[in-house]
């Protein structure tokens, strides 16, 4: 598997920060040392993300909910 760089922005308020979070360690946990960054990023937006090398992979506001390993995983698979 290629390294991946993932970045995961999402807005300040609310519990989006433990979301986000809890999203991050859980893409540890299972890419581990295929991942050659990821990022938390703060958002003004108010949409919670996920990018995948620079790409839209998520977006909580088309999903209807917050994003989970599978939604991140389950692109990488098509992908590779």
């Amino acid at each position: 598997m290629a390294a991946l760089e993932i970045v995961i922005a999402y807005p300040p308020a609310g519990d989006d920060e433990d979301v986000a979070l809890a999203l991050a360690r859980r893409l540890f946990a299972v890419l581990d040392v295929a991942i050659d960054s990821l990022t938390l990023a703060p958002a003004a937006g108010g949409d919670l993300t996920v990018h995948l090398n620079g790409r839209l992979v998520y977006a909580r506001s088309q999903a209807g909910r917050p994003p989970r390993v599978a939604d991140v995983t389950e692109r990488l698979d098509r992908a590779g």
